[in-house]
């Protein structure tokens, strides 16, 4: 990995950000703006995560990625980065997603006695809509069939569950807990194969959940592993609930750790 895009994603290297940077956390509703106030977040996540180890690169036309993770507390947690760079050469853009939901729930106390505006997780008075740059739309790549032994590290789920027979209907309850789902980037995966899709979509109350799917393929060319990575956090909440009245009868309690999955989060 690059040495300084990591020192830039984990708040050391402030000068590769734009003055004008604008942070998107996986926690917060809202963006960060401006150079100072994005690192110092990004430095934050990165002590919250207790140095966290970068293990896979995305690479899109014009956003490059990292993926880390950690396991704080003895809870293996991911987060992904991605920046986009403006014509200088500087970073202008980062959004960040979250996995687990609960482990991200664990990983929120930690960053609240820190700063408690970065897990300040209230979505406003209306539906949740993301600012930043305006989007431009793209096709959603063709995915391959799952492998027999495919695996879904989940944004929501404490166990990943495992094998074609219980990830599909996983897969089909998530196609009906969100509508109007678009694609902003495709990147590839450095050194493996498969791909990455960043997403918006909309989930319970009209609001718009951001994610991050990597879908990684085996020798085969079929779906062997799918990393799913969510923000901003609150919103994944509502997304947990409907999820959880479509399979709680299939799933058992030891993959909805957490708060109460029935109900979203109250905000403070």
């Amino acid at each position: 990995m690059p040495d300084q895009l990591n020192a830039a994603l984990s708040g050391q290297a402030p000068t590769a950000l734009a003055e004008d940077v604008s942070l998107a956390t996986p926690l917060a509703a809202r963006r960060i703006a401006g150079r100072e106030a994005a690192s110092a977040a990004l430095g934050t996540y990165q002590q919250a995560l207790t140095a966290p180890e970068a293990t896979v690169r995305l690479k899109g036309e014009e956003v490059e990625g990292v993926v880390y993770s950690a396991s704080p507390g003895g809870r293996e947690t991911e987060i992904v980065a991605l920046a986009r760079h403006n014509a200088a050469g500087l970073i202008a853009t980062i959004d960040v997603y979250g996995r687990p939901w609960p482990f991200m729930a664990a990983l929120r106390e930690v960053i609240a006695k820190t700063d408690p505006v970065l897990a300040d997780p209230s979505l406003g008075s209306e539906p949740y809509a993301p600012d930043g740059p305006t989007p431009v739309w793209v096709d959603h790549p063709a995915v391959p069939p799952l492998a027999q032994d495919v695996t879904l590290y989940s944004p929501i789920l404490r166990e990943e569950p495992t094998g074609k027979a219980v990830v599909g209907p996983v897969l089909k309850a998530a196609a009906q807990s969100f509508s109007d789902l678009k694609v902003r980037a495709v990147f590839d995966i450095e050194g493996q194969s498969g791909f990455a899709v960043v997403i918006d979509e909309y989930v319970d109350g009209g609001h718009v959940q951001q994610l991050v799917e990597i879908f990684t393929l085996n020798d085969a060319g079929e779906v062997g592993a799918i990393r799913i990575f969510t923000r901003p956090w609150l919103v994944t909440a509502h997304f947990r609930r409907s999820m959880y009245a479509l399979l709680k009868d299939t799933l058992g309690p030891e993959f909805w750790e957490g708060p109460e999955a029935e109900d979203p989060l109250a905000t403070p």
